[in-house]
């Protein structure tokens, strides 16, 4: 009967995953030879349809050449030579079948072809391939992507070809000049069999100018063969314009069956630019492209094609009609929306059923996408660069999935059904590498490496290794290549474009591929590595110096036998991705390990050789000596004549898992729906040697008759049910299997592998069965029912019962067997009553019952006991107490055992037993508690003030709360089974939190076991950890401590449980937020906190207070974000923060510490009000993307009352806006077309800084410019002073740009400017910067001073300031200092400019007083070069008598002098006329004994 479960994919998988009958390839024995010393080493192909038991013959020249018939396919032959001849053939049930094809010996381990390029003379180097059987004789052909080393050469660009082995070739593409390939990541092409005629056909994405050469010599032209879009003159390969094809092509001849427009375009209708739609315009994001052939509905393979990473990803899958070979859509998806399914995407992908129904998933990097086209679930930690699918954990129903991250580094290992993430490694920078495989037999399961995580991971345990090394696991390709069923890894010999090596874990080099060269510059990869030959170790397909292609055979044998991995169903499909993006090694879909005793693959997953029974059918004596097959995704009932004897009987009853997800719509958590179908065989038993094989996690019953065939009965996937009699055969449960039985008897054993279960009578019911032998090796499990009504359960009859116990470190969870007692109390109770049940009559046992895990009874003990062939369960329950730990006797809490305990409020010691309440003080002797066997409480108090207490060992269990008073500190260090927390004081230190990723239970409960902290409260980590636990900070606060070295991520947002909450981050570590952080306040007072975002939004709590802490937004380039956080640095503390590319920071800032800000990458927008902020505000970057950082202040709010320090090779942009800036410094640079007003704190300060942007001076502080040029836009000075010094004034002081003076604004110093404009009150002072010490401003252009504004020009007794205009407006006041120095006299004279062009204007004086007898003579200053006198004053003339003698200078009142005469002064008058002198007015100059003066004389 079809069962359906629904669940949500953050919940565990409850059932097996299934398998389908697929329709595979048809090929042959694959027998290859190579000659080696001592012989020739021959190996060939097991088939998928052989079973078990086939065997085979190797013949050298027509005679068998060994003894007994070969059970593995590989063979030394000690008598072959070069020249001998060998076939092989296959011997089924005694019977020998045909020969296979003739070969002869290889002379070295490698088949070498030579390409065939016909008259084309361009060099081209083999790159990429894939294989398949295009002309179905059997033997796969290789499909090669060629490096034209001379691009676009003869009209040539990369070209693909078509070769058989013996290095025919059939058919090549020209890929013309629109077919981009940068780093060969875009050109693919995929062949595999879709019409399922025998012969592959091929696929490919074609561009205008493609040219397809046929086999028949005939070509076809692709498009408008005119048009070239390539861009790689100007170093951009990717080509994103121009139309784009779907090829679907005949792979024997070339010939294209269907040519139509690609479906997955670039832009959907309506779409704007690639920019927009993808985040970059130059193509690469939309170019890239993927290939495959899953099996969506288990049948018959599909086409399947996806384009884009990084951002969004399109994707469609068809179907073909095999007789006209048209195309129909079967789903499609376009994910472009943001959330947990948007950029997924890696360099590669996956195809497998990683949830074992029997039909393909797409594993595309961080989603899964089910063969529905649905999601079926995703991590959402964004785009990686590699991928692995395998079943790396084999005791883990389903595939699981390691991958390495770039948006969201550095790794992860989930399980790839529902993306539950088992093992992670976070921070870091983009881990570009991993790899992982089952590399060794030193440890259980696969192992894992990633270049930034220095863990050798444990793809069981889900952790590091202790004592493991990553040293011998090369991060390029696994590969099984030596004798053992542990893989191998190849990487290149010494850099890129050097020989491929295989390497041995803990040995290193085993093979050198001599003669080859690595692919694809540093990735160093193969052509292909494939199965494409001999048995099934694999070949590697490698390019030569002169351009060869050799395949590269193993020569070591082997004593393990398996199938050709060609008939591996996720194998074979990546062995048709493989060459997409970034190529990546082929995984089977099954585990292998001599350690873990998984030596036999599953068998093969094909129809080839099997006839199928349909619904209602029958098998009868037509069947016998077949395969025969009951595979139907429906249940089914199929009748049994008696007696029927078929080879093998295999019953595929699947499961259907169905993703709901559509084009990433749902969230993160979509619903999974599992349907299970039940195959039901009616009639009769059958008999002879015939095999069952069960497959499929659906459930096969078998009829309750007398079964009496003997051969095996293997259960290796699902359910089988069966109540009759099994005479002959035995029967094994492959782990994850279920046999139910109610009354069977099996005559013969059964054996139950690890998490494979034996239900007796049946789900609530009670039954029986019965065996000869029991073998429970460890983790299998036996669930009994146990019935209170009657004291009785369920009941297991064997004459032996064989227990295995794994004595091995880093293994899975359970060591030992697992009995699970399902409780069935009496009616109107809770729990079952104390007794005695028998579950067992045993002849003997094999092995000891303390290696039996009990599990399934709460708040009771099950005791299981042995007497005269009988098997009990003792069941006792408990009575709780209130205690309190003394630990007098050790530090041992068990249970029912040890009195290190007392009676709470007396001194009896008593023993703990379940359900008690337990209290933990000062009063404890023992303070390290070590927890023996599970203990469940019924509360848990730790009052501790002074004692420092540690909790570690085994689990507290049973859900009860705990809770910390007092100020001492609790270490808890074991995984614990409690519910909620509350530290209301002191510190509680956790070793691990529970979380979705790998740790189920912490120290602190699960993931629905809430933290809460109140009182100051401290709740501390040890080690690097991840909590997805509830924490909530009550109204008096509480701390997170985070250790030194070590990050806390919380997966969850911190909640207030009161208003007004704040919670303080100490510790050197790092906490990682979650969102939804509805605290009120943040302090952090050390080490680092990083933020995360969700819906856009940054999460943090409103407000951020930094007492010498980090914080750091996160990564995000590819998303936009806001951050409306408000920051506070109080006086004498430092804030870091590091700031997410592509986020708006709208924010204010307060406080008057000093406060560091790194932009991160592109788009980091300051939009808060900042303008309160009055400490120093330093900027940086950080690059943490692709795009270089950019600080973008995008308000007009500026920093009026803050120090901005832009550090050297950073820049300030104002994006446009006006700013004012308290003051500024460093060597950075300040940009953008806005201006920038400086100095509005008051503040002197040096300006360093380069400018593009103009600048403006506020406030009454000095800005002193100490290195010239740097300003390279205008400078204004309102207030304040600006100072400068270039004695030699050669250079700008802020290049060809204005200054202007207003206001009250000065400049102070001496150097060159462009122009000079002074207005309003504004004063020039030309001087030293450093001293009261006269100097020169020069102007390349006018120097303008306007009515108001003054020039001082100051005066030492050897110089005097100057100014050098190229041309001079003077209309405001010449002011004069006289410097200490200096002592004016008589004849003194000042030249104050010299202007090279024109003078003009009419100057106001503001000049020193002169002593008596002295004064200014401005007479020649409004010249080019101006000059200043000092001259004897002649002010007293009306004192000198009038015939004293005196002597006078006659000037015109143009300043021309007439002459001097010596006279009277009475007779002055006639003394000038004398000297010729016209009728008008003149200026005398008097000079006499007792006085000197000026005054006019008019001549009549």
């Amino acid at each position: 009967m079809k069962k359906r479960l629904l669940l949500l994919s953050l919940l565990a998988v409850m059932a097996i995953g299934a398998w389908a009958q697929r329709t595979v390839d048809v090929i042959d024995r694959g027998l290859v030879a190579v000659k080696v010393n001592g012989g020739v080493y021959c190996s060939w192909r097991i088939l998928g349809e052989e079973y078990y038991d086939v065997t085979y013959n190797l013949y050298r020249d027509g005679v068998k050449v060994n003894d007994q018939p070969l059970s593995v396919s590989n063979y030394r032959d000690t008598g072959g030579s070069l020249t001998s001849k060998y076939t092989v053939t296959a011997v089924v049930r005694g019977v020998e079948q045909a020969k296979s094809k003739e070969v002869t010996p290889l002379v070295k381990p490698y088949l070498e072809i030579e390409m065939d390029h016909g008259t084309m003379t361009n060099t081209f180097v083999p790159n990429d391939a894939t294989a398949a059987d295009l002309d179905g004789d059997g033997e796969p052909e290789l499909i090669i992507k060629f490096d034209n080393w001379n691009s676009g050469v003869g009209g040539k660009y990369t070209v693909v070809e078509a070769y058989k082995l013996n290095g025919k070739k059939l058919w090549w593409i020209d890929c013309g000049p629109n077919l981009g390939d940068f780093q060969n990541n875009e050109i693919n092409i995929a062949a595999y069999d879709w019409d399922m005629d025998g012969k592959a056909e091929c696929i490919f994405r074609a561009a205008d100018g493609t040219v397809i050469h046929m086999a028949d010599g005939t070509t076809q032209t692709i498009g408008d063969p005119s048009k070239n879009y390539r861009h790689e003159a100007s170093g951009q390969w990717f080509v994103h314009e121009g139309a784009e094809f779907l090829l679907y092509m005949n792979g024997e001849t070339g010939k294209p069956y269907q040519v139509m427009d690609y479906p997955l375009v670039r832009l959907e209708p309506g779409e704007g630019n690639l920019e927009q739609q993808w985040g970059d315009g130059y193509g690469h994001r939309s170019s890239k492209y993927f290939f495959g052939a899953p099996y969506f509905d288990g049948r018959k393979p599909s086409i399947f094609l996806a384009r884009g990473i990084y951002t969004r990803h399109k994707m469609i899958a068809y179907d073909v009609d095999p007789a006209t070979h048209k195309l129909s859509v079967r789903w499609r998806w376009n994910c472009n929306t943001g959330g947990p399914w948007f950029g997924q995407g890696y360099h590669n992908y996956c195809i497998g059923d990683v949830d074992w129904d029997g039909r393909d998933e797409i594993v595309f990097g961080g989603m899964t996408i089910d063969d529905n086209g649905r999601g079926l679930a995703t991590t959402g930690l964004g785009h990686g660069d590699a991928m692995h699918l395998n079943d790396f954990d084999p005791y883990r129903h389903g595939q699981e999935f390691f991958a390495c991250n770039e948006n969201a580094p550095a790794n992860n290992y989930c399980d790839a059904t529902t993306r539950k993430i088992l093992y992670r490694y976070a921070g870091g920078t983009d881990d570009g590498r991993c790899m992982m495989g089952n590399f060794t037999d030193l440890y259980p399961g696969a192992q894992g490496i990633s270049a930034r995580d220095g863990n050798l991971i444990s793809s069981v345990t889900y952790s590091g290794i202790p004592g493991g090394t990553k040293s011998g696991i090369a991060d390029n390709m696994r590969i099984y290549w030596d004798g053992d069923l542990c893989e191998e890894t190849f990487n290149y010999a010494n850099g890129k474009n050097t020989a491929g090596v295989i390497i041995k874990y803990g040995t290193g080099v085993i093979a050198t591929l001599e003669g080859s060269m690595t692919n694809n510059d540093t990735k160093g990869t193969p052509c292909l590595q494939a199965d494409i030959f001999g048995d099934w170790r694999e070949e590697v397909v490698m390019r030569t110096a002169d351009n060869k292609v050799r395949i590269y055979t193993t020569t070591t044998a082997t004593q393990w036998r398996n199938y050709t991995l060609w008939h591996d169903h996720q194998y074979r499909n990546a062995v048709v991705w493989q060459m997409n993006g970034y190529n990546q090694p082929p995984h089977t879909s099954y585990f292998l390990g001599k350690l873990e005793g998984i030596t036999v693959a599953p068998p093969a997953l094909i129809m080839t050789g099997r006839t199928e029974v349909k619904n209602n059918g029958t098998i009868g004596s037509d069947a016998n000596d077949k395969q025969i097959i009951t595979c139907e995704t429906n249940d089914m009932t199929v009748n049994v004549a008696d007696g029927a004897t078929p080879y093998i009987y295999i019953d595929n009853a699947p499961s259907w898992v169905q993703g709901t997800d559509v084009n990433g719509t749902s969230g993160k958590n979509p619903t999974i729906i599992y349907d299970y179908y039940t195959h039901t065989l009616t009639g009769g038993g059958f008999a002879g040697s015939m095999r069952l094989v069960k497959q499929g996690d659906g459930t096969l019953v078998l009829p309750n008759v007398v079964q009496k065939y003997t051969g095996n009965t293997d259960v290796w996937a699902g359910k089988l049910s069966f109540d009759g009699t099994m005479e002959g055969s035995r029967v094994w449960l492959n782990r994850h299997t279920t046999l139910i039985s109610n009354g069977g008897v099996f005559k013969k054993s059964i054996q139950a592998d690890y998490n494979a279960t034996i239900i007796p009578g049946g789900e609530k019911n009670k039954g029986n069965i019965t065996t000869d032998s029991l073998i429970l090796n460890f983790g299998s499990q036996l669930r009994i029912d146990l019935f209170g009504a009657d004291a009785s359960a369920d009941v297991v009859k064997a004459n032996v019962l064989k227990i295995e116990k794994k004595n091995w470190e880093n293994g899975p969870e359970y060591s030992t067997p697992v009995i699970t007692f399902v409780a069935n109390p009496k009616d109107g109770e809770d729990k079952l009553g104390d007794g005695m049940y028998l579950i067992g009559e045993i002849g003997a046992i094999d092995g000891s019952l303390e290696n039996i895990l009990v599990k399934g009874l709460t708040g009771q003990k099950g005791t299981l006991l042995y007497e005269d062939g009988k098997l009990y369960v003792e069941i006792l329950n408990y009575k709780g107490g209130n205690v309190t730990w003394t630990g007098s006797t050790d530090g041992n809490w068990d249970v029912d055992k040890t009195q290190n305990f007392i009676n709470t409020g007396t001194t009896e010691s008593v023993v703990f037993v379940p359900g008690s309440e337990v209290t933990f003080d000062d009063n404890a002797v023992a303070t390290s508690i070590k927890v023996v066997g599970n203990v469940a409480p019924a509360s848990i108090i730790f009052n501790n003030e002074k004692k420092s207490l540690s909790i570690s060992g085994d689990s507290i269990v049973g859900g009860a709360d705990i809770q910390k008073n007092g100020s001492g500190v609790v270490s808890i260090s074991n995984e614990n089974r409690v519910g909620n927390t509350y530290v209301n004081g002191g510190r509680m230190t956790v070793t691990n939190f529970a979380n979705e990723i790998g740790q189920e239970f912490g120290g602190l409960g699960s993931v629905k076991s809430a933290i809460y902290l109140d009182n100051g409260g401290i709740l501390a980590n040890t080690k690097t950890a991840t909590s997805a636990q509830p924490i909530y900070v009550g109204r008096n606060g509480g701390t997170i401590q985070v250790a030194s070295g070590s990050t806390l991520t919380l997966s969850t947002g911190v909640r207030a449980s009161a208003s007004g909450a704040q919670l303080t981050k100490s510790g050197t570590g790092t906490l990682s937020l979650g969102s939804n952080n509805t605290v009120g306040r943040l302090i952090i007072s050390g080490g680092t906190v990083n933020a995360s975002e969700s819906g856009g939004t940054t999460q943090l709590p409103a407000t951020v207070e930094f007492q010498n802490g980090t914080l750091s937004d996160p990564n995000g380039q590819s998303s936009y974000t806001t951050n409306r956080a408000s920051f506070y640095i109080p006086e004498g503390k430092t804030g870091t923060f590091y700031a997410d590319p592509r986020c708006n920071y709208t924010g204010s800032l307060t406080g008057s510490g000093t406060f560091k800000v790194y932009a991160a990458g592109i788009r980091n927008y300051f939009q808060g009000n900042w303008s309160e902020f009055e400490g120093t505000l330093e900027i940086g970057y950080s690059k943490r993307g692709s795009y270089d950082p950019d600080f973008t202040w995008d308000n007009t709010y500026g920093l009026p009352n803050a120090k901005l320090n832009v550090p050297t090779n950073i820049t300030f942009n104002n994006n446009g806006r006006n700013v004012t800036l308290g003051s500024v410094m460093g060597g950075g640079t300040l940009a953008g077309s806005g201006t920038y007003t400086v100095g509005a704190n008051n503040s002197d300060f040096v300006f360093g800084t380069n400018s593009t942007s103009p600048i403006k001076k506020m406030g009454e502080g000095i800005m002193r410019i100490m290195a010239l040029g740097k300003i390279s836009n205008t400078v204004t000075v309102s207030e304040g002073t600006l100072m400068f010094n270039e004695t030699a004034a050669t250079t700008l002081v802020h290049g060809a740009y204005a200054t202007t003076v207003n206001g009250t604004g000065q400049i102070i110093g001496q150097g060159l400017l462009n122009s000079l404009a002074l207005s309003g009150n504004a004063m020039l002072t030309p001087r030293s910067m450093y001293s009261e010490t006269p100097g020169l401003i020069k102007t390349k252009a006018l120097l303008n001073v306007n009515t108001g504004a003054k020039v001082n020009f100051l005066i030492s007794a050897t110089e005097n300031s100057k100014l050098n205009p190229q041309i001079l407006k003077m209309n405001g006041t010449v002011m004069v200092t006289f410097l200490d120095s200096y002592a004016p006299k008589a004849g003194d004279s000042f030249t104050l400019w010299t202007v090279i062009g024109t003078v003009s204007g009419t100057p106001t004086f503001d000049l020193p007083e002169l002593p008596q007898g002295l004064k200014w003579d401005t007479s020649e200053l409004m010249q080019q070069t101006g000059v200043l006198k000092i001259v004897e004053d002649l002010t007293g003339i009306d004192g000198i008598a009038a015939d004293e003698e005196v002597s006078a200078e006659v000037y015109t009142l143009g300043g021309q002098k007439v002459g001097t005469v010596t006279t009277s002064m009475s007779a002055i008058q006639n003394a000038v006329k004398s000297l010729g002198a016209q009728k008008g007015t003149y200026i005398i100059k008097v000079r006499a004994k007792v006085a000197s003066g000026t005054m006019k004389l008019v001549v009549e």
